[in-house]
């Protein structure tokens, strides 16, 4: 460098000059960062609708039924410690074959009364269409007003089911009862077992963010009480006294940061992860006598294993640790699947408050479980920021897969 160039940048005017112009383009770059993040699209959550078929049963009433099963016969004694360990209080079924004395009229037992649970599974699939039908109808609509749409504002549909496959299908049934437009966009996602509202999520949030300004409906149905079987062993006495009935729905829209309301919740990432070895965690199967599941006595310990290596690497894309987090919709599964991902991630019951709290009203409804508890979540921050409170900052919702997989979304406040 010349002299005179060194005694240019040794003159204090220049210095100051020069000290201007660096805080100009700084201002300059973070407004254009600013910029930027206002237009980001991110999907939202604009309206949430949960329910369930009419039947209420108690796990008392629920043991009461298996312990009369010719099917369980070897296992009778321990079906008291299983149903009494589950956490569970109380389930919904779509067939009244579990509530005896209160089948609703017209509503005949389902099941056989040899107690064999022999039927054919094309008749545990209609059967399914029929209690399916009225249910995700009802579900979908108090979504949409929830979210203030009419339903010809849904330009994109997404259903979700492992335990019912039709063709035509609940898209076609939801078009016909609610007046959808024919025109609209039909997903349908099957057999991803417990996770496949996180992959309902995913499919949504890609449309929405690719289409800012369109609404998405996703819904999820399960009716695993159609497809009861009791063979002579513990598998499936655990499944009847943890699965159950329900159907949750969620209004997505691609919203811009400068368009949403302060405070609003948004969807920024998805992530999934397959655990290796572990196939055996949880298989699903269609068989003549209907769907069946079975889950491995390792699953716990599948859980107990990946959960922390799950959730830490998604945090970390986000520069986020778990102390950032302060709401978990974790996937009430079953006492063993919220013990072990809570005592893997190192959180307290509290924390994981109202997935026990879902679990213990409504069983394990597979995919719409975990909708349930974020409906919660949802409700306690809208009511939080009602009354001037900040409301939830960060929040993550996960769920598992046959694979064994976990899949899960990040949610923030933007």
């Amino acid at each position: 460098m010349s002299s005179a160039a060194v005694a240019m940048l040794a003159d204090p005017t220049v210095q100051i000059a020069l000290a201007c112009l660096v805080v100009s383009l700084f201002v300059v770059l973070q407004s254009v960062k600013k910029s930027k993040d206002e237009q980001t699209v991110y999907p939202v959550i604009a309206g949430m609708a949960i329910g369930n078929p009419q039947y209420r049963c108690t796990q008392n009433e629920a043991l009461a039924v298996a312990s009369k099963c010719p099917g369980l016969e070897s296992i009778k004694p321990v079906l008291e410690r299983i149903y009494g360990n589950s956490r569970i209080g109380s389930r919904y079924f779509a067939v009244p074959d579990f509530t005896p004395g209160r089948a609703a009229k017209g509503d005949p037992l389902f099941y056989p009364a040899d107690g064999s649970y022999q039927v054919p599974v094309d008749v545990r699939l209609d059967k399914f269409k029929e209690k399916a039908v009225p249910l995700v109808s009802d579900v979908a609509r108090r979504a949409i007003k929830e979210a203030g749409l009419n339903v010809e504002d849904i330009s994109k549909l997404v259903v979700v089911s492992s335990t019912g496959f039709l063709g035509p299908g609940l898209d076609c049934e939801l078009i016909k009862n609610l007046g959808l437009t024919r025109s609209v966009d039909r997903t349908l996602i099957g057999f991803m077992g417990c996770a496949a509202a996180m992959n309902g999520f995913r499919n949504a949030n890609d449309y929405v963010t690719a289409n800012p300004g369109k609404y998405a409906l996703m819904i999820c149905v399960e009716l695993s009480s159609v497809h009861t079987t009791f063979d002579d062993n513990i598998n499936d006495a655990i499944l009847h006294a943890i699965f159950a009935d329900g159907c949750a729905a969620a209004v997505l829209k691609g919203a811009r940061k400068s368009e949403c309301p302060k405070g609003t919740l948004a969807i920024v990432d998805n992530h999934a992860w397959l655990m290796e070895g572990t196939e055996d965690g949880i298989t699903l199967a269609i068989k003549p006598n209907g769907i069946t599941c079975t889950l491995s006595k390792f699953l716990p310990q599948y859980i107990a294993k990946n959960i922390a290596f799950f959730a830490d690497g998604f945090l970390k894309k986000h520069k986020l640790g778990r102390d950032d987090v302060d709401f978990w919709c974790v996937h009430p599964g079953g006492r063993r699947i919220i013990e072990e991902a809570q005592n893997g991630l190192g959180l307290s019951e509290e924390q994981t408050a109202d997935s026990w709290a879902v679990l213990g009203e409504y069983g394990n409804m597979l995919s719409p479980s975990v909708m349930f508890v974020l409906s919660r979540v949802f409700k306690r921050h809208n009511a939080a920021l009602a009354q001037g409170k900040p409301g939830y900052q960060t929040g993550m919702a996960f769920s598992f897969s046959p694979g064994v997989g976990a899949e899960g979304i990040l949610l923030r406040q933007i």
